[in-house]
C-alpha cells in the first residue's frame, strides 16, 4: 500500500482555509491534462521536486522493480506524491526535510507536519506511518492549548484557525510574564500548584495562550486537570496531535 503526501505552498492558501479542503479544491480546479508535467507547479515546488527526484525519481524514469520509483502529480501550488509502502517512511522524511529547505509544508494523511523535520531518526508518531501501534521510542505529540477569547475577540468557530496562526507566527517564551490576561496568569498559577510538571514535555507562553505538550502516555493524566482548571476560570482549550 502506498503512502500519500501533499507538498504545498501555504502562501497560496487562504489564512483561514482548512488545508485538506484547500488542497482538494486546488486539485479539482487544475487543468485535467497538465498534472503529469512538473512545469505545471510553481517555481518553488519545482525546485523541491528537482531535489526530491534525485533519490525518489518519477516512476516512469525508474526501473520497474525499483521501490524508489514514485508517483507525482503536479498542480500549481501542490504536488501530490505517492511513495511505495516499503520506502514510505524514508520518502516522508526526505520530502519533509526538503520541504523545510524550500519553505514548503507537508500534509501526511490529515496531519500537517511541523515546519522543521528531525535531523536524525524520527522521534514521534505519524499516524499514516504508525497507525495505532505503539512504537518504541516514538510518542505522539499530544498538545493542549488554553486561551482567552476575551483577549482575542474571536468569532464563533474561528478558534482553531486563530490558534494555529499564533503558534506558527508569534514569538513565545518560557517566561510566563509574557501572558497579558489575568485569567491566563491565574490558570498557570493553579496549574503549578497541582505539581504536574513531571507530565509536561514542553510548555510555551504566548501573549494570549498557553501551549502544553505531553507524551501520549501522559495525556489522560493531563486532560482532567486541564479541563477542570479551564472550566473553573471559564477559559476554553483545544487538543491537537503532532503539532509543531
Amino acid at each position: 500500500m502506498g503512502i500519500r503526501v501533499f507538498v504545498f505552498d501555504e502562501r497560496a492558501a487562504l489564512a483561514q482555509a482548512d488545508y485538506c479542503d484547500w488542497i482538494v479544491r486546488e486539485i479539482k480546479g487544475a487543468p485535467k491534462d497538465k498534472w503529469h508535467k512538473p512545469e505545471s507547479s510553481s517555481p518553488r515546488l519545482r525546485k523541491w521536486f528537482d531535489d526530491m527526484r534525485r533519490s525518489f525519481p518519477l516512476i516512469g524514469d525508474a526501473d520497474p522493480d525499483d521501490p524508489y520509483g514514485t508517483e507525482y502529480c503536479f498542480y500549481c501550488n501542490v504536488i501530490d506524491v505517492i511513495f511505495a509502502g516499503s520506502v514510505g517512511e524514508e520518502g516522508v522524511l526526505q520530502a519533509w526535510r526538503l520541504a523545510g529547505k524550500h519553505d514548503l509544508r507537508l500534509l501526511v494523511g490529515e496531519e500537517l507536519l511541523p515546519r522543521k523535520a528531525p535531523k536524525g531518526k524520527r522521534d514521534f508518531h505519524i499516524s499514516v506511518l504508525d497507525g495505532g501501534r505503539p512504537i518504541p521510542g516514538i510518542a505522539p505529540n499530544m498538545c493542549f492549548v488554553v486561551f482567552d477569547p476575551d483577549i482575542a475577540h474571536l468569532a464563533p468557530g474561528k478558534a482553531r484557525t486563530w490558534i494555529l496562526e499564533r503558534l506558527e507566527a508569534e514569538p513565545w517564551s518560557k517566561d510566563q510574564s509574557i501572558l497579558t490576561g489575568d485569567k491566563l496568569r491565574r490558570w498557570i498559577d493553579l496549574f503549578a500548584a497541582r505539581n504536574l510538571d513531571p507530565l509536561v514535555s514542553e510548555m510555551r507562553f504566548y501573549r494570549d495562550l498557553i501551549f502544553i505538550r505531553v507524551d501520549r502516555k501522559n495525556d489522560s493524566s493531563m486532560l482532567s486537570p486541564t479541563m477542570e482548571l479551564s472550566h473553573k476560570l471559564n477559559l476554553p482549550f483545544e487538543v491537537y496531535v503532532n503539532l509543531g
